[in-house]
């Protein structure tokens, strides 16, 4: 039964096409007057002429000498036709009517009035629709899921549906972010749909349930999404409805026929065929299009909108002394910007020429401090000298008396050999002070600490044996090598040992304790990834709050930089010097080095 509806509708639609189409066509009398009309076809022309052009033949009817002819346009064929003065008349839906009457002075005559169970003036809304057996039952279920729309300007379906959304406080760019726009006739989404081509369609309110009776769909094959009650609304809607489609004259139409047609619009009967064919109830005075207003101004669509530099320059232009000294006071702060620019600039460049200066005169400041080491070593060195000088002269004696007896070679050669290692020792111990002595920039490498350290030591041989210290070298953990300035390094050892051999000279002095004996630990342990060295005394301790300060000494000709140098060299190489006194005397130095890993 279904189908033979759809084929009668279509037998039928195809005819009036063909009557209608050979009467437009037919030749007017001389003083007929032929009135251009433009319909807003959503469906396709073929429906506008089933729907609109039994209204304007009503129309032509009774209104003499005035021959209505139907144009059928989509969005952009209807505001192309109406720019260039081809339409009289317009109908078409609240959307396009503030679109274009905002843009032309249009005279709104009628409102269209939709039909049973009750009559209203409002009857455009957008209905978003998905199918019934779908997972989909709310809007949150469609986000980024493809959706099929007619046009992204046409009202009634994607506008209204994207201000609703919109109003829900919904993202409609994430919404939206797969959606189809496929054109007019608007049926073609519900195609979609049904193919599953796409898994929701924004359409029209009605069009569902008009295309259920033409037998084109099944309407309880689908479901309605955020279903919105209205009743005195027979159809199912998704967002609030907005008034209803509306007849109007262009420039170009004549007034005078306008008052005629007004007339005789809202006098049309309810049971008239024309009212029939577009399924309403009658006509009425042009209903508001406020809320249509507010839907594109939230939008930022509508055709009053100007851009925000348009308002400026209006602004500007009224009040011109502002104007001007906005632009003095732009000028002032740009004058005043680049100022600053140039005195930031000036103040940098001094800045880094003092830093320069001041890095310079650390350096000078560290070797000043080794000369002083080195002329602290002064008697342990010449001793440490005099030892293999003396040996090499016995060695040397023995060899020429050997010589003069005409021994063997082979009662010569162990005494030659024992020279060259005396030599070796020498020249060691002159190596080791020339590093101390050289200025050289910083140059880090792989060090061996444990060889630091005895190099160290040997370096204060004298003053260990003529003080009679007791220093003891621990060394725990598996070795590793690190990296950094053997030179520094070795002068911060010598400096905390010189410290720590002070210390105990000076409790010695103070206490005169019979039984007391000078005792320096040194510790090295390799607790990867880092590197502790301990140096412990058991002199005075510490006689300062804060020794690291700098300028702070206890000793008579000191000038206290000597530790503060040390931290400065550790801290070059990332690491930490603490100290601490020990109970019930003595003081405790902790060098604290990364391993290599953690240098980088």
């Amino acid at each position: 039964m279904r189908i033979s509806n759809w084929k009668q509708r279509f037998v039928f639609a195809l005819l009036s096409f063909t009557l209608f189409s050979s009467h437009a066509q037919e030749e007017l009398p001389p003083d007929q007057q032929l009135v251009q009309v433009g319909v807003l076809a959503i469906r396709g022309s073929m429906d506008a002429q089933i729907r609109w052009q039994p209204t304007l033949d009503w129309l032509s009817q009774r209104i003499p000498e005035v021959t209505f002819e139907l144009h059928p346009h989509d969005l952009r064929g209807m505001a192309e036709a109406v720019e260039k003065e081809q339409l009289d008349f317009v109908l078409t839906n609240p959307g396009q009517a503030v679109q274009l009457g905002r843009k032309y002075a249009f005279s709104w005559l009628a409102t269209l009035t939709s039909g049973a169970p009750h009559n209203t003036n409002y009857g455009i809304g957008t209905a978003l629709i998905v199918k019934k057996d779908s997972p989909y039952h709310s809007v949150q279920d469609l986000f980024g899921l493809p959706i099929a729309a007619v046009s992204q300007n046409a009202f009634g379906g994607f506008l209204t549906m994207r201000y609703e959304l919109q109003q829900m406080g919904i993202d409609t760019s994430r919404f939206f972010a797969d959606v189809r726009f496929l054109g007019f006739p608007i049926d073609a989404s519900l195609y979609q749909l049904r193919d599953d081509v796409v898994k929701a369609s924004v359409v029209p309110a009605c069009l569902l349930e008009k295309m259920s009776v033409e037998g084109l769909l099944n309407k309880d094959n689908y479901r309605v999404i955020n279903l919105k009650p209205h009743a005195q609304f027979h159809c199912q809607a998704s967002t609030q409805l907005y008034p209803n489609w509306s007849f109007a004259k262009t420039p170009t139409g004549s007034e005078t026929l306008a008052k005629v047609m007004t007339q005789f619009l809202l006098a049309m009967p309810a049971e008239s065929k024309p009212l029939h064919a577009l399924g309403a109830s009658g006509w009425t005075s042009p209903v508001s299009f406020l809320s249509v207003d507010k839907l594109y101004q939230a939008l930022d669509l509508h055709p009053l909108q100007q851009p925000w530099w348009v308002d400026a320059y209006r602004w500007l232009s009224q009040r011109q002394q502002w104007a001007w000294g906005l632009f003095v006071l732009v000028i002032v702060l740009n004058g005043y910007h680049f100022w600053l620019e140039f005195r930031f600039s000036k103040s940098k460049k001094q800045l880094e020429q003092t830093l320069f200066r001041l890095k310079e005169k650390s350096e000078f400041l560290e070797h000043s401090q080794r000369l002083s080491i080195v002329g602290e070593l002064g008697t342990s060195v010449a001793h440490e000298m005099n030892q293999p000088l003396a040996a090499i002269r016995n060695y040397c004696e023995g060899v020429a008396l050997r010589v003069e007896k005409q021994k063997p070679s082979a009662e010569v050669l162990p005494l030659l050999e024992k020279v060259q290692k005396q030599v070796d020792r020498a020249d060691a111990i002159v190596q080791r002070l020339r590093a101390l002595i050289k200025h050289q920039p910083v140059v880090k490498e792989y060090c061996d600490i444990d060889q630091i350290v005895r190099d160290s030591v040997d370096l204060l041989q004298n003053r260990i044996r003529n003080e009679k210290v007791a220093l003891s070298v621990v060394i725990c953990g598996k070795k590793f090598d690190i990296q950094g300035d053997a030179v520094g390094l070795q002068q911060v050892i010598i400096n905390v040992l010189n410290n720590s051999m002070d210390a105990c000279k000076l409790f010695h002095q103070q206490y005169l304790a019979s039984n007391y004996e000078a005792t320096v630990k040194i510790q090295v342990e390799y607790s990867n990834p880092k590197l502790i060295v301990t140096i412990i005394d058991n002199g005075t301790g510490l006689k300062v709050e804060r020794p690291l300060e700098g300028l702070v000494t206890s000793k008579k000709d000191g000038l206290g930089l000597g530790l503060t140098i040390c931290r400065d060299i550790i801290e070059k190489h990332q690491g930490t010097l603490t100290i601490c006194s020990k109970s019930p005397h003595g003081c405790q130095v902790t060098v604290t080095l990364p391993g290599l890993d953690e240098a980088v």
